[in-house]
């Protein structure tokens, strides 16, 4: 926007679209760039599906998308009605992206892939169950999906949305109900962005519930428009954000925290020199505080508190456990292991939303001990280092019991689905993470492999790199 949009006496030449804002900002986006008035525009995947404009010569993308489809699908948006275009894919330091690079048959040779959703997870098939009721009356009896329809029907009616009549269940609300279901998320409950400044009180976007407490905490720089606005308020309660007009030379970055417990293994065999397993898991997500980053330097200019209470989710998840003996032997010092954990960790990730067809966001990681007892993060300083439940450092000879656990966790509310496909293909996920790692050329760890973990000490004998293989090689079956 410095280039194009240097002179403010002239229309703005480049454009934000995002699914956070309004319908009546997307729409008036939308006719511009029909129009041509506009020589760029900078969209999330928002601007992926349903949207047809014409006249666009070049599409650039930032980094893999994360699916073959996806990245057709968005390359795709130039070049329509016969025009000739460019599409370009930017590769990052991400572990997709570079491996992209080192295999282009991949893109080129792959076809789409089928989505994979659980279609008959309790939330999903809640606002399915609504949708239909709206077009027809259930019969008592009828069925829809797996899951108990007599009981869904019963809490519809409890929330005033249905009437029974007879042996049918009525549809008696007001809303049109297609019009709540997300396709991006299953959490209800938006927040809406609210400019106060000079007095005012506008409406200017809204925020999914689950993306507010890493962007919308107060003392946040949110951007709408190249405009930043500062969070002064967050009405956690009100589903509201106060925000105003700044200034600031900085953009601020959340840090935050996850820690897991094992509520119930659904299933499980060995595999390497340990098991992996699936099941329920309760997560907390913590949000401690915020960096503030320098626009174009990126130095760290300081901190912030974040004051939000503990995220809380249910959800499903596949973990692997390595046998303590094995762990003691082949990484004796537990710094060493932690952060290997921590690299195997990032390097299973990204194979695990290559093969599951899901972006990063729709999975998590995290390393801990099962029982919520201690997890590992990396630190502000790059190093490895374990947290108790009230996120207090934690010496790793302190920690009574050291077993590690690695888990992916799907990263919506009782799972959509993206576990139980993983478990299957655990043993092929571990031998693509091994392999990335040490096809890497880095010699002691990267974001091309293992993240940016730093070794805690220069003088170890063993790197990330070298640790989060160790890590891989105990998980690999054999």
């Amino acid at each position: 926007m410095d280039v194009f949009d240097r002179d403010p006496r002239r229309p703005p030449r480049v454009l934000a679209y995002r699914g956070g804002y309004l319908a009546s900002e997307r729409r008036r986006g939308e006719q511009a760039m029909r129009a041509g008035n506009l020589d760029l525009v900078v969209a999330t995947s928002a601007l992926e599906l349903g949207v047809d404009i014409g006249a666009l010569d070049v599409s650039i993308l930032n980094g893999y998308p994360g699916t073959v489809a996806a990245t057709w699908q968005r390359l795709g948006r130039a070049g329509r009605r016969q025009r000739p275009a460019l599409g370009v894919l930017v590769a990052t330091s991400d572990p997709l992206d570079q491996y992209l690079v080192r295999h282009p048959e991949f893109l080129f040779d792959a076809s789409p892939e089928r989505a994979r959703i659980h279609p008959d997870q309790l939330l999903i098939l809640l606002e399915q169950v609504r949708c239909a009721a709206f077009e027809l009356p259930f019969r008592d009896g009828e069925s829809f999906g797996a899951e108990d329809l007599g009981e869904m029907l019963g809490y519809l009616r409890d929330e005033g949305v249905l009437q029974r009549q007879g042996d049918r269940w009525y549809w008696v609300a007001d809303s049109y109900p297609a019009n709540a279901v997300s396709l991006r998320s299953i959490a209800e409950g938006n927040f809406v962005v609210i400019d106060t400044t000079a007095g005012g009180r506008t409406v200017i976007a809204e925020v999914d519930y689950t993306s507010v407490p890493g962007t919308l905490y107060q003392g946040a720089i949110y951007m709408i428009q190249s405009q930043p606005y500062q969070v002064e308020q967050l009405d956690w309660t009100g589903r509201k954000a106060f925000v105003t007009r700044t200034r600031a030379d900085y953009y601020t970055d959340a840090i935050d925290y996850s820690r897991l417990k094992i509520l119930a293994r659904f299933e499980g065999r060995a595999q390497g020199r340990g098991v992996v397993a699936q099941g329920e898991v309760h997560l907390v997500r913590r949000y401690p505080g915020y960096k503030k980053i320098r626009y174009y330097s990126h130095d760290n200019v300081g901190y912030g508190r974040i004051d939000l209470p503990d995220q809380e989710l249910h959800t499903t998840a596949v973990w692997w456990l390595v046998d303590p003996a094995a762990l003691e032997v082949a990484l004796r010092d537990r710094q060493q292991a932690i952060e290997g954990f921590l690299g195997a960790a990032y390097a299973l990730h990204h194979v695990a939303a290559l093969r599951a067809m899901a972006e990063l966001r729709d999975l998590g990681r995290a390393v801990g001990d099962g029982e919520g007892t201690w997890f590992a993060v990396v630190g502000p300083d790059g190093r490895g280092q374990l947290r108790d439940p009230d996120n207090h450092a934690l010496e790793p000879s302190a920690a009574a019991r050291f077993e590690p656990a690695l888990f992916l966790y799907d990263n919506y509310p009782g799972g959509v689905g993206l576990s139980a496909p993983l478990y299957e293909d655990a043993g092929r996920l571990v031998l693509h993470a091994r392999d990335l790692v040490a096809s890497c050329a880095c010699p002691a760890g990267c974001p091309a492999c293992v993240g940016p973990v730093l070794p805690s000490d220069e003088t170890r004998a063993l790197t990330p790199r070298q640790a989060a293989l160790a890590v891989l090689e105990l998980l690999e079956a054999r």
